[in-house]
C-alpha cells in the first residue's frame, strides 16, 4: 500500500524526459479513494462500473492506464462522484440527526400529554371528519364496526375515553422508540406481506433469484422469516430458529435473539426450511442467512455493496387473528412494505386495515398485484385496485408508476430448490447455479426490481427516513388538532361556566333568604308552642286546688274523721296529678299538631329536598317518671286544720242559710214533695236518712242541732222571764238570763265548728298544699319540665328543616365550587394546550423543513 501511495504521489509530479513519460504511460492511475465510515467500505468512482472496494491496487488489477481514460472527463467525473457521495451522506446524516431530535422532542410532547391526561382527561373528537386524527385516533371496534364509521358513534364516558387515550399514548411512545432505533440502524428491512395465498414467498424467491422459501397452493408460511446476507453470519448459510419456549412472542424473539449467543436459537440447514416455516406452534421467528454472491452487486439485492438489506416474509393476514395482529405490529419495525395483492381478490378488509395502519408512517408502499394475467378485464381490475390504493395511500397512488406493479407472470416458477451441491441439468441444459436463466424475461417484474433497487439503494433518505418524517408529521398534526379542539372546548366551557355562575349567584342568595325565613318561622312557631305549654302547665297547677267544695270527698261523720282527712289529702294530690296529666296531654296535642305543620311546611317550601325520615309518635312523650319533687309533696296536719271559723259562716249558720255541702239529688224513702220540703228545711238533704241513723254525728251537718239549741235556749229564757218576771234591768235578772244564753251560744259555736268541719278541712289542706307548691317551686319546675320535653321533641323537625336547608345551600355551594374549580382547571388546561400548540407547531415546521428528496 505504501508503494501505491508513492505511485499516487509521483504520478502528480511533472516529467522532464521521455523515459519518464514512457514510465508514466505504463503507470496505473488509481481512482480516487474515499472511505465511508457509515457505509463501511471504500467509495470509488462509478465510472466504468466500479462501485465498491473490490476495486484494488494490487498488482495493477482493476486499475486504469492514464491513456485509457478521457483526460477531459477523468478528473471532473471523479470529483463529481466524490462530491455527490459526500453530499448525499452528509445530507442523510444531517436529516437523521434532525429526525432523532424531533423524535425526542415529540416524545416529550407525548409525556406532557400523558401527564395532562392523568390529571384532566383530554377531549378527543370521535366522529368529526373535520378533526380526523391520523395516529391518535381512537377506533373502537364493536360487532365489526368502528365508532368513526357510525353517524352517532359510541357515547363513551370521559374517564373511559381517557384510559383508552392513555393506552394510545403508550402505543405511540413505543412506536417512537421503534422509530428512533430504525433511524439509528443503517440497514434496511423490507417487509413482504399480504393476504393468504397471494404469492409472498414466491415473490421473495423471485427477488433472490433462487427458490429458497417453500411454495405451495396451500398456505405454508406460518412463521416470520427474515432473510439476511450470510456475511453477517461469518459467511455460513444456515437458519437460526427462535423457539417459543425461549421467546413466546415475536417481539420478545426479536429482542432476545443474539447471533453471538447460540442459546437464543436453534441452528438448522436451508434444506429444512420446508419443515420449519409451517411450525408456528414451535417457532416465533426464523433468521435465514444465505449467500447472494452469484450475481454482481448491480443486480443483487442483499449484497448490493451499499446498504445491508433484509427481506422479511410474513404469514398471511387473514389466516389467523393472532398472526394478523403480529403482522400489523411488525410493521412498526420495518422500513419498507411490499404488499402482495391477488388480482382476483383485490384488497380485502384485513389488507385495508393493515395498509391503513401502516400508512400512518409510510407514505410510500410497494404494491405487487400478482396473477394479473388471469384477469379478463385488466383495465377495470387496474382501476378498482388503484382506487382502493388512492383511498388508503394517496402518495403511493400519485406515484403509481414506481410503486404499483401489475405482474402478469410469477417469475418464480423455478425447477426446484437450489442446492449448491446439485449441478445436474434438468432437461433444459441449464444448471441450478443459474436459477433465473431458465425463466423468460418479464418486463413487469424487471420494472418492479428496478423501482425497488432505486428506492432502497439510491433514495435512502426517502426509503429509510421518510417513514419517520411522515409519522412525526402526522403525530404532530394530531397533537396540534387535539390542542386546538381542547382549547376550543375549554373556551366554550368557560363561557358556559360563567353563564352558570351568573345564574347560580342569585339562586344562592334567594335560597339563603328562603331558608333563613323558613327556619326563623319554624323557630318562632316552636317557641310559641313551648311557651304555650309552659303557661298551660303553670295555670293548670295553679288552678288544680281551686276546686268547689262539693267535689271534695264527702264528710262521713266524726267517727270517720280520719278517713275524711286521708281521702281529702288524696283528693288534693290527685288533683295535682290530674292537672299535670292534662297539661302533658295538652302538650302532646300541641306538639303533634306543630310537628305535622312543620313537615307540611317543609314539603311545601323545600319539595324533594326536604329530608323527612322520621315518624312522630306523641304517645312516646313524657314516658319518664314525673318530677321527683312530687315525692316530697307532703304537708303536716294539726288539729287546727279541722277548723276555719268565720263570722260570716257563723252568722250564716245561725241564720239557717244553705247547707255547707251540696244536697243529694235524690234520697231513698222520700217520695212526696212534703217530705222533701221538710228534710230540706231541716238540712237533711246531704245524706240519706239511713246514714243519719247509723251515723248520728252527721246530724251536726243539718239544722237540727241549731233548732234544738234554739228551742232549749228559748225555753230556758222564756221560763226565767215567766218565773222572775220582766226585770231585765236588774243585775240578778240579767245574771240569771245570761247563763242560758252563754250556754246556748257556746253550744251553738261548738255545733257550728262541727257543722263547718266538711268545709274547713278541705280549705285548710288546700291552702297548705298551695303553700307547699310555692315553697318547692313545684309549678315552675313542672311547667319547665313539660316545656323542655316539647322543646326536645320539636328540636327534631326544626333540625330536619335546618338540615334540609343546609343541604340545599351545600348543594348550591358545591355546585358553585365545582364550577369555580372547573373554571380554574380549564384555565390551566388552556394554558397547557396553548403552550403545547405553540411548541408542536414550531416542531412540525422543523420536521416539514427536513428535505429528504436530495440524495
Amino acid at each position: 500500500m505504501s508503494e501505491g501511495k508513492q505511485q499516487f504521489k509521483d504520478s502528480n509530479k511533472p516529467h522532464k524526459d521521455s523515459t519518464d513519460q514512457d514510465d508514466d504511460a505504463a503507470t496505473i492511475v488509481p481512482q480516487t479513494l474515499t472511505y465511508s465510515r457509515n457505509e463501511g467500505h471504500f467509495l470509488g468512482s462509478n465510472f466504468h462500473g466500479v462501485t465498491d472496494d473490490r476495486t484494488t491496487l494490487f498488482d495493477g488489477e482493476e486499475g486504469r492506464r492514464e491513456d485509457d481514460l478521457l483526460p477531459s472527463l477523468r478528473p471532473s467525473n471523479s470529483k463529481a462522484h466524490l462530491i455527490s457521495s459526500q453530499l448525499s451522506q452528509w445530507n442523510y446524516n444531517n436529516n437523521r440527526v434532525l429526525l432523532k431530535r424531533s423524535i425526542l422532542k415529540t416524545q416529550a410532547f407525548m409525556d406532557q400529554l400523558q401527564e395532562e391526561n392523568n390529571i384532566r382527561p383530554i377531549f378527543i373528537a370521535a366522529n368529526d371528519e373535520r378533526e380526523k386524527l391520523h395516529v391518535l385516533q381512537l377506533n373502537i371496534k364493536l360487532d365489526g364496526q368502528y365508532n368513526t364509521k357510525e353517524k352517532n358513534g359510541f357515547n363513551i364516558e370521559k374517564k373511559a375515553l381517557s384510559k383508552l387515550f392513555h393506552s394510545q399514548i403508550v402505543s405511540v411512545t413505543n412506536h417512537l422508540n421503534a422509530l428512533k432505533k430504525r433511524v439509528d440502524d443503517v440497514s434496511s428491512k423490507v417487509f413482504i406481506t399480504g393476504d393468504v395465498n397471494t404469492g409472498k414467498s414466491a415473490l421473495c424467491n423471485s427477488l433472490l433469484k433462487q427458490r429458497l422459501l417453500p411454495e405451495d397452493q396451500l398456505p405454508c408460511t406460518n412463521v416470520f422469516s427474515e432473510i439476511l446476507e450470510a456475511r453477517e453470519n461469518d459467511g455460513i448459510e444456515e437458519v437460526h430458529a427462535i423457539p417459543l419456549n425461549i421467546a413466546p412472542t415475536l417481539k420478545e424473539a426479536i429482542d432476545m435473539y443474539s447471533i453471538q449467543n447460540p442459546k437464543t436459537y436453534e441452528i438448522h440447514t436451508l434444506k429444512e426450511l420446508p419443515d420449519l416455516v409451517p411450525q408456528n406452534g414451535k417457532y416465533a421467528l426464523l433468521k435465514i442467512y444465505i449467500k447472494d454472491d452469484k450475481r454482481p452487486a448491480s443486480t443483487s439485492l442483499l449484497r448490493n455493496g451499499t446498504v445491508d438489506i433484509s427481506l422479511i416474509d410474513s404469514p398471511g393476514l387473514n389466516m389467523d387473528s393472532l398472526q394478523t395482529a403480529e403482522v400489523m405490529s411488525r410493521q412498526e419495525e420495518i422500513d419498507l412494505v411490499i404488499f402482495v395483492v391477488n388480482a382476483e381478490n383485490q384488497l380485502t378488509l384485513s389488507a385495508k386495515e393493515f395498509i391503513s395502519l401502516a400508512s400512518r408512517e409510510k407514505k410510500l408502499m410497494f404494491f405487487v398485484v400478482k396473477k394479473f394475467d388471469k384477469i379478463r378485464d385488466k383495465q377495470r381490475c387496474k382501476e378498482l385496485i388503484l382506487k382502493q390504493i388512492r383511498d388508503l395511500s394517496p402518495e403511493t397512488y400519485k406515484r403509481a408508476a414506481d410503486f404499483v406493479h401489475f405482474v402478469s407472470k410469477n417469475g418464480d416458477e423455478l425447477p426446484h430448490y437450489h442446492n449448491e451441491n446439485d449441478n445436474e441439468d434438468h432437461g433444459d441444459g441449464k444448471p441450478d447455479d443459474d436459477p433465473y436463466s431458465s425463466s423468460d424475461p418479464d418486463p413487469d417484474f424487471d420494472s418492479l426490481e428496478d423501482s425497488l433497487r432505486n428506492f432502497v439503494l439510491k433514495k435512502r433518505s426517502l426509503s429509510k427516513l421518510l417513514p419517520a418524517k411522515t409519522y412525526l408529521s402526522k403525530l404532530l398534526s394530531d397533537i396540534i388538532m387535539i390542542s386546538k379542539s381542547n382549547m376550543k372546548m375549554y373556551s366554550e366551557e368557560e363561557i358556559k361556566i360563567n353563564e352558570q355562575l351568573e345564574t347560580l349567584r342569585p339562586e344562592i342568595l334567594s335560597a339563603r333568604a328562603k331558608c333563613n325565613d323558613l327556619t326563623t318561622s319554624v323557630d318562632q312557631m316552636a317557641e310559641q308552642t313551648i311557651t304555650m305549654t309552659y303557661n298551660n302547665t303553670k295555670e293548670a297547677l295553679l288552678n288544680a286546688l281551686d276546686v268547689p267544695l262539693h267535689e271534695y270527698p264527702k264528710y262521713q261523720g266524726l267517727g270517720q274523721i280520719y278517713d275524711f282527712i286521708f281521702s281529702t289529702e288524696a283528693f288534693i294530690a290527685n288533683q295535682i296529678d290530674e292537672s299535670i296529666g292534662s297539661s302533658e296531654l295538652f302538650a302532646k296535642q300541641k306538639t303533634d299538631l306543630l310537628v305535622k305543620k312543620i313537615y307540611e311546611i317543609g314539603k311545601n317550601e323545600l319539595g324533594d329536598d326536604f329530608m323527612c325520615e322520621r315518624v312522630f309518635r306523641s304517645e312516646l312523650m313524657f314516658r319518664k317518671r314525673k318530677h321527683l319533687i312530687g315525692k316530697r309533696l307532703k304537708v303536716s296536719l294539726s288539729i287546727t286544720d279541722l277548723f276555719a271559723p268565720t263570722w260570716k259562716g257563723f252568722l250564716s249558720y245561725l241564720s239557717w242559710q244553705k247547707p255547707v255541702t251540696a244536697p243529694l239529688p235524690d234520697i231513698e224513702g222520700q217520695t212526696n214533695e212534703g217530705q222533701i220540703g221538710l228534710m230540706k228545711y231541716l238540712g237533711l238533704k246531704n245524706y240519706p236518712l239511713t246514714q243519719y241513723w247509723s251515723r248520728p254525728s252527721l246530724l251536726f251537718t243539718s239544722k237540727i242541732p241549731t233548732l234544738t239549741l234554739y228551742f232549749l235556749g228559748s225555753t230556758k229564757v222564756v221560763g226565767n222571764i215567766i218565773l222572775n218576771g220582766i226585770k231585765l234591768s236588774s243585775w240578778s235578772s240579767l245574771k240569771k238570763l245570761s247563763v242560758p244564753v252563754i250556754v246556748v251560744g257556746s253550744l251553738l259555736g261548738l255545733t257550728y265548728l262541727i257543722h263547718d268541719l266538711p268545709r274547713a278541712l278541705p280549705m285548710n289542706l288546700s291552702i297548705k298544699y298551695k303553700r307547699k307548691l310555692q315553697e318547692l317551686d313545684y309549678i315552675h319546675l313542672n311547667a319547665q319540665r313539660t316545656s323542655n320535653e316539647v322543646r326536645d321533641v320539636l328540636r327534631v323537625p326544626t333540625r330536619e328543616i335546618l338540615r334540609s336547608c343546609e343541604i340545599i345551600m351545600d348543594k348550591k355551594q358545591i355546585t358553585k365550587k365545582e364550577l369555580e374549580n372547573k373554571k380554574e382547571s380549564n384555565l390551566l388546561s388552556i394554558k397547557f394546550f396553548q403552550s403545547l400548540y405553540e411548541g408542536t407547531v414550531a416542531q412540525k415546521l422543523m420536521v416539514e423543513e427536513i428535505n429528504l428528496d436530495i440524495d
